[in-house]
This record gives C-alpha cells, sequence and structure tokens, in this order.
C-alpha cells in the first residue's frame, strides 16, 4: 500500500503537547520547591580565641554583594547539608528539564495541523 496522500493523523503532536504540559507542571513545582530550601552552601567557620581553634558550621550565602554567614547548630548541620544538596540536584534537574522544553517548543511549532490563528 502506498502513501501516495498525506495523513491528517496530529497524534504525534498532541503527544508532545502532552508532553510540555507534563515539563511546564515539572518546573512549577521544582520552582516552588527551591524557593523553600536554604540559600547558599554549608561551610565550617574557623574561630580563634584564648590560643584555641574552634570549628562550627555554618551556611554561606550572598545577599546583594553582601557575603552572609548564618550559624548553624551542630544537631541541625546533617539537615541543612541533606537540603542543600538536593537544591543542587534540583537545579540540575531543572536545567535538564528547560533543554527539554525547548526542544519540545521548537518541534510544536512547526506543527502543519495546528489552526491558522495558533500560528
Amino acid at each position: 500500500m502506498s502513501r501516495k496522500t498525506k495523513s491528517s493523523d496530529d497524534s504525534v503532536y498532541q503527544m508532545l503537547d502532552s508532553e510540555r504540559a507534563r515539563c511546564e507542571a515539572v518546573l512549577e513545582r521544582i520552582d516552588r520547591e527551591l524557593s523553600n530550601l536554604p540559600k547558599g552552601s554549608l561551610c565550617q567557620r574557623r574561630v580563634v580565641s584564648n590560643g584555641k581553634v574552634y570549628l562550627y558550621p555554618c551556611l554561606k550565602y550572598r545577599d546583594g554583594s553582601e557575603v552572609k554567614l548564618l550559624h548553624v547548630s551542630r544537631e541541625k548541620a546533617e539537615e541543612v547539608q541533606a537540603q542543600v544538596e538536593r537544591k543542587k540536584r534540583l537545579k540540575q534537574a531543572a536545567k535538564e528539564t528547560k533543554v527539554r522544553l525547548a526542544t519540545l517548543r521548537t518541534l510544536l511549532a512547526r506543527n502543519p495541523y495546528r489552526r491558522k490563528e495558533e500560528r
């Protein structure tokens, strides 16, 4: 059977459109979760007092042009470290999703089955 006539099946473009909507929803969830995670990174602050060296954990982040240090208790340091690592993974996932979303938008822009008013 030859394919001399073009098929008007746009199911592939519908699938791409649903994937685009899914990617946008994922980006919204990632942005929402990133706003609840701490800014900056966990580091060790070194303080010398009376000839002794004390190390304590602190959260280091930038606020405008200033670098801020926020003391973190030793009990919460592991929890904050886990949150900082999660933030790093989420940022990487957001970056990959944005690339995928840009590709999907490019493909959907070439959809020959779109109505003229959508173009």
